[in-house]
């Protein structure tokens, strides 16, 4: 998988499991952080995730999705400070039999559209949009390159050609155009197909510029995390969304006050996945779908790419959609012959 500028062939984490001293009842988290998207190393991770865990962890009753982190150091990874807070929430939710729903959306949303994600060259993107088409998909997401725009363009209005209207692209560059390279290529595009584009630009504060010029919304990704005033300073006429990754964002419950703000300035909270195994892509589905009864289409199809996941039964999606009951159940059953005990604690 091309990630960062580099290819990932391999994912390495660490699996975080509480249970109650009965055994009745156990949850797990994952703590994975990507190179090229993380500071921190598995290696650190797995290293600080000793020390939280010998000072002691909170206890699970009333914690919700948006203060399970308040108990927890402040300057814990957020991958480290992700995966504890998605394992005392999936033990909390073992206990309960449910998650605790939030209180504008007291009935969850049951099934989670998807974004497609296409990659390779015109050839590849091509047969792969038409095979997620055929199954459902109708939201797909392209990394875009300055040096491949043309050839982006070509994709992209050839996709719109083939697909007509039915269809909606979101598109990322990871902060590689200037503003005037960026405006040539959107403009060559038909617009309205373009729900937006993430992080186009080397100077992310230039996005209502290009807002202006093209009349493209932007997404915001890396700049909620490198620059978090940033998104207060830009209006939210120019912006389409926020992408979200728990892990990168700080975590669970500073996810979730991310995406109560982008919903209140008008703006979709897209979920996203840092190609994490099956447990982290169930929990950011439950994490979706009490956001919203009718949420966005999120960016958790990075399941496909697995040859092997470690759940016992592999994540599956229905015409283009996760039944969130379904994917939460199997990230909460991981297959334990393929992980390998490091630690065990009593606490």
């Amino acid at each position: 998988m091309p990630v960062g500028g580099s290819c990932l062939a391999r994912r390495d984490g660490c699996i975080l499991r509480l249970q109650t001293a009965d055994r009745l009842h156990c949850g797990y988290g994952e703590i994975a952080p990507l190179q090229g998207l993380h500071e921190e190393t598995l290696q650190e991770a797995a290293g600080q995730l000793d020390t939280i865990l010998h000072s002691g962890l909170p206890e699970t009753p009333h914690l919700t999705m948006l203060n399970a982190g308040d108990a927890l150091p402040g300057d814990l990874f957020p991958s480290v400070r992700t995966g504890i807070e998605m394992a005392l929430l999936n033990l909390q939710a073992s206990e309960k039999g449910k998650f605790t729903p939030l209180p504008w959306n007291l009935n969850p949303a049951s099934t989670l559209p998807l974004n497609a994600l296409l990659f390779g060259n015109k050839a590849d993107v091509l047969q792969q949009a038409d095979m997620y088409y055929r199954i459902g998909y109708r939201t797909f997401k392209l990394k875009i390159r300055p040096e491949r725009a043309g050839e982006a363009t070509e994709v992209i209005t050839e996709l719109h050609r083939i697909l007509g209207d039915a269809v909606q692209f979101r598109l990322d560059s990871n902060q590689s155009f200037t503003c005037e390279s960026a405006a040539r290529f959107l403009d060559a595009l038909p617009g309205k197909q373009i729900a937006y584009i993430e992080e186009p630009l080397m100077k992310p504060e230039e996005s209502a510029r290009l807002y202006e010029r093209t009349g493209i919304r932007i997404a915001l990704d890396e700049s909620l995390w490198q620059c978090p005033a940033l998104r207060h300073e830009l209006p939210a006429s120019c912006l389409g969304a926020y992408i979200l990754k728990p892990s990168r964002t700080g975590g669970i419950s500073a996810t979730m006050r991310l995406a109560i703000e982008a919903r209140s300035r008008g703006l979709a909270a897209v979920i996203s996945s840092a190609y994490d195994s099956g447990i982290s892509t169930g929990f950011f589905a439950r994490m979706a779908s009490l956001l919203d009864a009718h949420p966005p289409a999120c960016g958790l199809d990075t399941f496909r790419q697995f040859q092997r996941d470690i759940l016992a039964v592999p994540l599956s999606a229905t015409d283009g959609l996760l039944d969130v009951d379904a994917v939460w159940k199997s990230s909460t059953k991981p297959d334990l012959s393929r992980l390998n005990c490091m630690k065990e604690w009593t606490l």
